[in-house]
């Protein structure tokens, strides 16, 4: 199975998940030490303008407007060494400017002496406090934002910079840690794909933390030595029931042989030689369940296999059926590319091949005609002119018992079942088209092999 891509993969969106809180969390820090920084200068700038304020109103009271506007004017003389910038107002009622260095009454009310920031003509912004001095006359103190606004460009910096090594270390250490557990999720991958491969032996390492994922291990390894049991279970079954069952039919078989040759009755030679036929069915269809079963069990197993030339055993078996297509008045052509090569069980191969020749041989009249097809993949080709098999029946002939048409001698419908259960015993499939006219068996490579 090919590996799931970034976003894809479990521990990609785990990586970047983390990698999400993580900006979150600081942009939800910027946020509140932001406006923190924004409160306090606020309150700084409201005292400074307060005090001010104070300051010139009392002068107001002591000395009159003349000695305001002379203090306001000083205010301009002195340099502020941290470059913030001051505005003053004195105004009549009406809003004109009587001294400072505002050409126009800003949006803010004196009455109730409020205070805010307050937007300039050329886009600055000031806070602000205006109060009504007596009658006929207000006055409003401001002072430029500089300090803070530089302050939270620094902040900002700061925490973009900090953003950024976080992003940087996560990821860093996100990799790190997603490698480390990929790397264990896919020993245990691995570990089912070889025993899908036929590799019952394996096994996942059990190096690693005393955490879930080692538990997983523990367990799969488990839960293969059980299956490794019951396959082995299965065999010794498989076998024993054989020995068990074919012993006492082929003992009585030669009794019915000896009894024939003690006996003149012809009656009696026929009936123990349907005996006989009977008892040999019976061992066939024994050898045949006993041969699908096992080879059920075995199904991606590749122990005992072996490199073979599968274009040498399909030339035997063409030369063998050839001669027989001879005798029975039956066309045979055979197309088998030379040097195709399988991992496989060179008996069971010639089974599949077999059964499916016999298959085709047994279906077609006098004067038809049946191919074999071998090429690269390996690609198995079985095809006759024979009747057919209609679309609803195709998946069913592969299973045991069907005989679509109880000719004589049809057998007891188990060849194309034996011959399903050795193709994917070796990582192959194989199904039946229509041939337009007859059918067409073809083995394959499963998909995703």
């Amino acid at each position: 199975m090919a590996r799931p891509g970034l976003f894809l993969s479990i521990f990609g969106r785990v990586t970047f998940s983390a990698l999400l809180v993580s900006l979150l969390s600081t942009l939800a820090l910027f946020l509140v030490v932001r406006q923190i920084v924004e409160n306090d200068g606020r309150a700084m700038l409201a005292r400074e303008v307060d005090t001010d304020l104070a300051g010139l109103a009392d002068i107001y009271v002591s000395g009159g407007s003349d000695e305001l506007k002379a203090r306001i004017a000083d205010r301009f003389v002195v340099h502020r060494q941290d470059g913030e910038r001051v505005w003053y107002l004195l105004a009549d009622d009406a809003g004109r400017p009587i001294a400072g260095n505002l050409s126009r009454w800003p949006e803010i009310a004196p009455e109730m002496s409020e205070a805010r920031f307050v937007p300039l003509p050329d886009g600055e912004r000031m806070f602000a406090r205006a109060t009504r001095l007596g009658p006929g006359m207000r006055l409003v103190v401001g002072r430029s934002d500089y300090r803070g606004q530089g302050l939270l460009a620094r902040l900002a910096m700061a925490f973009a910079t900090a953003g950024a090594l976080i992003a940087g270390l996560s990821l860093v250490a996100g990799h790190f840690a997603a490698r480390r557990l990929r790397s264990r999720v896919e020993a245990v991958n691995a570990t089912f794909a070889a025993v899908r491969a036929g590799h019952i032996e394996a096994r996942v390492p059990g190096a690693g933390d005393s955490d879930e994922l080692t538990e997983l291990a523990a367990n799969t390894n488990a839960m293969l030595d059980q299956v490794e049991r019951l396959i082995e279970a299965q065999r010794a079954v498989s076998d024993q029931t054989a020995h068990e069952i074919r012993t006492p039919l082929m003992h009585l078989d030669t009794r019915i042989l000896k009894a024939m040759e003690a006996t003149g009755d012809d009656l009696l030679l026929r009936t123990l030689d349907q005996s006989r036929d009977e008892i040999r069915s019976v061992v066939r269809l024994l050898d045949s369940l006993l041969d699908i079963a096992g080879t059920q069990a075995m199904r991606g197993d590749m122990r005992g296999l072996a490199e073979i030339n599968l274009s040498q055993i399909a030339e035997n078996l063409a030369d063998l059926y050839g001669a027989s297509a001879e005798e029975l008045g039956i066309g045979f052509h055979a197309r088998i590319a030379p040097g195709v090569t399988l991992r496989a069980d060179a008996m069971q191969m010639m089974r599949l091949m077999s059964n499916l020749l016999d298959n085709g041989f047994k279906y077609v009249p006098c004067g038809g005609s049946v191919s074999l097809e071998l090429s690269d993949g390996p690609h198995i080709v079985v095809q006759d002119d024979g009747p057919g098999i209609p679309a609803s029946d195709r998946e069913r002939v592969f299973e045991r018992y069907v005989r679509l048409n109880d000719i004589a001698g049809g057998g007891h419908g188990l060849g194309l079942s034996l011959a399903l259960a050795i193709a994917q015993r070796h990582g192959l499939s194989l199904h039946v088209e229509d041939a337009a006219p007859g059918a067409r068996f073809v083995v394959q490579p499963e998909e995703g092999s």
